[in-house]
């Protein structure tokens, strides 16, 4: 049976080597989404082998899954688009893109929110300086939808997040790489936050954390999209629509008789 103890040893054995053990207890305090992922590692480590329904303030461990196992996974791309981002770690910078993807499954017609991260290159693979990896990548304003996290392994990409978690409020979804983080060269592959909602915008937010083996850390954030609740029309327009609709087939009437008496 795994304990606590081995998978916590782990994590601060990856993160925090030589002056950076010393500085653990402040680098926590200024990092909150730090905290938060290590709590998320540990606990997720007595939580279920495989992801499904993520509910508000639980964690849970992740194994990958294809199209073909999950076939409701399977739909159209709406939006696929490179964001670039920028980490400084007082020690050296982490400089990469975030693919940030919206699926729309077929049948269903709900969205899936999709994420990949390279670091230390670009779209096109072209090297970029970076002195750290990336452990944990967090998504804003999940409140109110359901959510089953995961990753894809048959599509691009190497490194695997180990575990998701969602806070007690349901607003944000976090992934943590702790135990195997993105380092500079590598890619991440497609992680998704599968939902129940019909609609999104581009207004949410995205947290990526670095570190590197020196003692920095670091944090940015970046724009991302979210679901959201789809608009409903105002009752003003109901009657506007009706109201026209209404002049229309008058229109049309006095046309017909118009036609029928020769006059037009």
């Amino acid at each position: 049976m795994h304990t606590h103890k081995p998978i916590a040893s782990n994590i601060m054995n990856r993160l925090y080597r030589g002056p950076a053990k010393r500085t653990l207890a402040r680098q926590l305090f200024r990092y909150p989404l730090l905290r938060a992922a290590v709590m998320l590692a540990v606990t997720a480590w007595g939580a279920n082998a495989h992801a499904a329904l993520v509910a508000p303030g639980s964690s849970e461990m992740l194994d990958g899954t294809t199209s073909s196992v999950q076939s409701a996974l399977a739909g159209t791309v709406l939006q696929d688009v490179m964001e670039p981002f920028t980490i400084n770690l007082g020690f050296g910078t982490i400089n990469g893109y975030v693919q940030d993807r919206v699926v729309q499954e077929s049948g269903s017609g709900t969205l899936d929110f999709y994420y990949r991260i390279l670091n230390g290159m670009d779209s096109d693979g072209c090297t970029l300086s970076s002195n750290g990896s990336i452990g944990v990548v967090s998504r804003s304003n999940y409140s109110g939808y359901s959510t089953d996290a995961n990753y894809r392994t048959d599509g691009l990409g190497t490194v695997d997040p180990s575990a998701a978690s969602r806070s007690a409020n349901g607003a944000q979804m976090l992934f943590g790489f702790l135990t195997n983080p993105i380092g500079p060269g590598q890619e991440s592959q497609f992680f998704f936050v599968k939902t129940n909602a019909t609609a999104y915008n581009d207004l949410g937010t995205g947290t990526l954390l670095g570190f590197n083996s020196g003692g920095g850390f670091g944090q940015t954030e970046f724009s991302t999209f979210q679901p959201v609740a789809p608009v409903p029309l105002a009752p003003a327009f109901w009657l506007f629509a009706s109201g026209l609709l209404g002049l229309m087939a008058v229109g049309w009437r006095a046309r017909s008789e118009r036609e029928s008496l020769g006059l037009s």
